[in-house]
């Protein structure tokens, strides 16, 4: 499947660009002096950089190859004009290769990742109308009328992405409101590119994964339907969470409070469900000897973590100790890296041999990303986690030279997976034959 094997080449492509990027950016925070000759190197634009170059780079083009693979999988469909993907593949790429230019050049604006100039957006919108909508052109092609839970977060999260960036895009950034109005609207596009985009597009490889990996059923499915609808109906409302003491209505806050306390039901379904599964027969010894369900299982340790800080710390006392921390970079990290990005590495270890035809070339490397990016990215939320709450009861700035030592861990990490990834794709170019199997 050709779309696959380029999606995944770009996202390794930009998971490098963003991991050398952090790395400056890490520099910086310790160093100030570091690269401070010259503009383009500022501590502001790089950061934003890396941050628009790991999610619209990395977990955006890994997201729209995993979305295809299942879907195309689990509903028995062959896609015959893969063209129209490999287009929305090419304008996705080249619209983030523009904007990040533009960030390089110093034309960005302060909402976090709307950073890129505005002309970028009509690009990105209608690229991924190309890409990420095939998925749901399988959902309604395919030959039977079963349908899985995992389809379930795969349309939801292809649907959310484009309403959320459109109506931000109109209201924030084309024809921006007034007041506090934006704030809250920016707040929530936020919270459905996290959880309802990208999060629910790693849950959906989760329960495809470990299903099938382990061979067993998901304990308690009947209760995925209830996982769904709750998980989708709460998540996007609980952006007021995150403006807890602004100055937007009382009411509007405890809307936030109420739903992110709410979040419980999906996320204990959701821990039935995977845990479950896994506890049966040594079913975590199993998935820890199975180089996909390794990375999975780190991914759901990761989401039971971050769901609960989220739940407990978006209430008013506790969030106003951390709200200006690194506490919350590290909720985010651990969302964004220890549950997505572990999740996405898993999926490609399942995908990349099916779609190439070939083996991994190195199992030493496969171990060397698994324990650098385990013990740096989770080492790294950690940290920062640590750090912080400390920060927002005393005052006192976080340490940065572990945060170094953690982000040069994922950058070893990361080399090792793309040389081992890009040796199997180049092996796979000079094959004229599709060696697609699923």
């Amino acid at each position: 499947m050709m779309p696959v094997r380029l999606f995944f080449a770009s996202a390794l492509g930009w998971l490098i660009i963003s991991s050398v990027l952090g790395l400056i950016v890490s520099l910086k925070l310790q160093l100030p002096s570091f690269m401070a000759g010259c503009e383009w190197f500022t501590y502001g634009r790089l950061q934003v950089l890396q941050q628009n170059a790991f999610t619209y780079g990395w977990i955006a083009n890994a997201i729209f190859g995993v979305n295809l693979w299942i879907m195309s999988a689990l509903a028995r469909f062959e896609f015959k004009d893969s063209w129209l993907a490999v287009c929305g593949w090419l304008g996705w790429n080249l619209a983030l290769t523009f904007g990040l230019g533009a960030i390089l050049l110093g034309h960005l604006n302060g909402y976090s990742l709307l950073q890129m100039p505005k002309e970028v957006a009509p690009a990105l919108f209608i690229s991924f109308l190309f890409a990420a909508l095939w998925p749901a052109v399988a959902f309604v092609r395919r030959p039977t009328g079963h349908v899985f839970v995992s389809q379930w977060y795969i349309i939801g999260a292809s649907f959310v992405f484009p309403v959320a960036f459109g109506i931000t895009q109109l209201l924030v950034v084309w024809y921006p409101t007034s007041g506090v109005l934006q704030a809250l609207i920016h707040s929530w596009f936020i919270q459905n590119i996290q959880l309802l985009w990208i999060g629910a597009s790693a849950i959906s490889a989760m329960y495809y994964f470990i299903s099938k990996e382990s061979g067993r059923t998901i304990s308690a499915y009947y209760l995925a339907t209830v996982g769904f609808w709750t998980y989708f109906l709460f998540a996007g409302w609980t952006a007021p969470a995150s403006l807890l003491g602004a100055p937007i209505p009382v009411w509007i806050q405890s809307v936030g409070v109420i739903t992110s306390l709410m979040m419980l039901v999906p996320v204990i379904i959701l821990g039935i469900n995977f845990f479950g599964t896994l506890s049966y027969n040594r079913g975590f010894a199993g998935a820890w000897n199975n180089t996909t369900l390794r990375f999975v299982l780190v991914g759901m340790v990761s989401f039971a973590i971050s769901s609960a800080l989220n739940i407990i710390f978006s209430t008013r006392s506790l969030n106003a100790i951390v709200r200006f921390t690194d506490f919350t970079v590290g909720q985010q990290q651990l969302v964004n890296y220890g549950f997505v990005s572990m999740v996405l590495f898993g999926a490609a270890y399942y995908i990349l041999p099916r779609v190439t035809g070939a083996f991994w070339p190195s199992a030493k490397l496969v171990h060397l990303h698994f324990w650098s990016s385990a013990l740096g990215g989770l080492g790294l939320a950690l940290h920062l986690l640590i750090c912080g709450y400390p920060t927002g009861q005393t005052g006192l700035v976080s340490y940065y030279i572990p945060v170094i030592i953690f982000v040069l861990l994922q950058l070893v990490g990361h080399a090792a997976f793309a040389i081992n990834s890009f040796v199997m794709l180049l092996a796979s170019a000079r094959n004229p034959n599709d060696n697609t199997h699923a």
